[in-house]
């Protein structure tokens, strides 16, 4: 397993990584490296456009990303927690990374992952082949995927997946529920 700086380093050179969130084990790499992105979709057999990428701070939401009052709302409500957001981004990423202008985005509530994400973004995604299970640990994550990944450790997720919230078309989705739903969600997303 490698450092907080080791894995940084294996990122900007174009690695795929494999680290743990608040929801399941992650997976991922630079979202800007067209070559890295290809990788991530070939080796996990991910054929449709779109993934997360994760962020340290809401502020890199704000830059990245076009949100209203309702998004703002939910942004500051539920960030860090375990709860992707879909929104229309305001830059451009490696093909691959967006679908139809919109990107996932998550601020986890995992030291590791804040840590991992200060200086540049990081593509996330769950640690399985495309339709399979989701690996429930480093050892089975390192099963599936062997040699073509780098390994960090950290904080153990609780193993739910997040809650999905399209914000990007008008008014507030939840096209999955998954580690976050309360009735002060559906009280926000509803008002």
């Amino acid at each position: 397993m490698v450092s907080i700086e080791e894995a940084r380093k294996a990122l900007q050179n174009g690695k795929l990584l494999v680290y743990p969130t608040d929801t399941v084990w992650g997976m991922g790499c630079d979202p800007s490296n067209q070559n890295a992105v290809d990788r991530l979709f070939e080796l996990k057999g991910k054929k449709q456009n779109g993934v997360s990428v994760m962020f340290s701070d809401k502020k890199q939401i704000y830059d990245t990303c076009i949100t209203n009052g309702k998004a703002k709302k939910i942004i500051e409500e539920f960030l860090p927690g375990p709860v992707t957001l879909i929104l229309k981004s305001k830059k451009n990423f490696a093909n691959g990374v967006m679908r139809d202008g919109n990107i996932g985005v998550r601020i986890p509530q995992n030291e590791t992952s804040i840590e991992l994400a200060k200086k540049t973004p990081v593509i996330t995604t769950s640690v399985n082949l495309h339709g399979h299970e989701i690996a429930k640990d480093l050892d089975e994550a390192k099963n599936i995927f062997g040699n073509n990944c780098v390994y960090l450790g950290g904080e153990k997720p609780k193993g739910i997946e997040s809650t999905i919230i399209n914000l990007a078309s008008g008014e507030p989705e939840i096209t999955r529920i998954g580690a976050l739903y309360s009735t002060i969600l559906e009280g926000i997303i509803e008002s």
